[in-house]
């Protein structure tokens, strides 16, 4: 009896193809990719997206900019706003990741370092969604200052010391000259009076808290369509589906019934995640609420849509079981719902707007930040997605049915 029972689970296993891949060769995927996203997210490897913009032009500056475009630990290109309002908008779009915007000389000992803006030349405009971005930022810059512009650095010191009066002119000027003769030493420096920092926050709701809370309602909207869809399988498999046939309008209304519950079963699942959220971590939802009902709505579609196809073309419960867990799983990993993507290598990154949780994510962020407008991109994905999986599901069931 042991071995019958083992011979038995053995062939419906190798019987099973589709079954067969996810449970030997998902796994894998599932290990190579997760590998690919915490190695990139760790330690000197994490290469944030940093977006540049000169608007004092000065030649410390232009050496500013040219050494941290040349650094490999970072990815960096040039913003093509012409002022801060257009730089914090790129930051809030998700065009980067953080930006470095240069609005005054560095040089303190320039003509335009006695203006109000040379006490801070620099502006850093961060994204509290991307709060991981801000020190990697400010870590990389005073990297680089220190390694290709020291003489600017050790300027900015003798600056502080002569406004306490303890050196003259005269010193300073020999300080300079010795400085600019030594611009290969690396000396370490007082960095925070150099840099501004911005934040695209409103300060009206916890923006940080926020992405979590899309993010996780975007997994468990998924599994608990999965797990809701999987009824088609036992209906299926039972016989139930052959007397369902038979009904007033055939297995298609039963789809579109199972639709219309899961959505409003997301609904209801995505308002709890986010009264926690609003309670507990101050998330305000009551200014754009009719945005971010409409998103709620969509992801909820979008999640039972895709789960009712991937039901519909699973033979076997055991087929739509792996479904629901590694590719839920493997979506939720790329997608950024696990980490944030911004963390991930680029190529992941980019892989990640295949998935549905990076446009949940996507939504959910417009949606509270901006309002509606901002997330119409990300409504019209949903909504596209919605569709095709809701109209694949019926035209396997109908396949199945004739």
């Amino acid at each position: 009896m042991i071995s019958a029972a083992f011979r038995v689970m053995l062939l419906g296993l190798v019987r099973d193809r589709a079954a067969l891949v996810m449970a030997f060769v998902l796994p894998t995927v599932i290990f190579v990719i997760f590998a690919a996203i915490f190695s990139g997210a760790l330690g000197d490897r994490i290469r944030i997206h940093l977006g540049l913009l000169d608007l004092a032009r000065t030649p410390t500056t232009q050496r500013l900019m040219q050494a941290l475009e040349a650094d490999p630990s970072l990815r960096v290109g040039r913003l093509s706003a012409t002022d801060l309002d257009g730089a914090l908008a790129a930051v809030r779009r998700g065009e980067v990741d953080v930006a470095l915007v240069l609005r005054g000389d560095l040089d303190a000992g320039s003509p335009g370092g006695a203006s109000t803006r040379a006490d801070q030349p620099v502006v850093l405009i961060e994204n509290p969604a991307k709060a991981l971005a801000t020190p990697i930022a400010l870590g990389q810059l005073q990297r680089v200052l220190n390694e290709a512009l020291p003489d600017v650095v050790l300027a900015r010191i003798v600056a502080d010391v002569e406004r306490s009066g303890k050196i003259g002119p005269d010193e300073r000027a020999f300080l300079n000259q010795a400085f600019a003769e030594q611009r290969a030493r690396k000396e370490p420096f007082s960095f925070a009076t150099l840099v501004e920092r911005r934040s695209t926050a409103s300060g009206a709701t916890n923006d940080r808290v926020s992405y979590y809370a899309g993010a996780i309602t975007a997994v468990f909207l998924l599994f608990a369509a999965m797990q809701g869809a999987l009824s088609l399988v036992d209906e299926r498999q039972s016989g139930l589906a052959d007397r369902l046939m038979a009904g007033p309008g055939g297995l298609a209304v039963v789809v579109l019934g199972k639709f219309l519950f899961l959505v409003g079963q997301g609904l209801v699942q995505a308002g709890l995640i986010f009264s926690a959220a609003a309670l507990l971590h101050g998330v305000d939802i009551l200014p754009h609420l009719g945005a971010w009902l409409v998103t709620s709505l969509l992801v909820s579609a979008m999640a039972a849509g895709l789960a009712l196809a991937a039901c519909a073309a699973s033979a076997t419960r055991q087929q739509a079981h792996l479904a629901a867990t590694f590719g839920v799983l493997l979506l939720s990993a790329v997608g950024g719902s696990m980490v944030p993507r911004f963390l991930m290598p680029p190529w992941l990154q980019q892989a990640g707007w295949l998935t549905p949780n990076a446009w949940a994510i996507e939504g959910y962020q417009n949606a509270l930040s901006e309002g509606w407008t901002a997330a119409l991109p990300a409504w019209g994905v949903m909504g596209i997605v919605a569709a095709v999986g809701l109209g694949l599901a019926l035209r396997l069931v109908s396949r199945r049915a004739g």
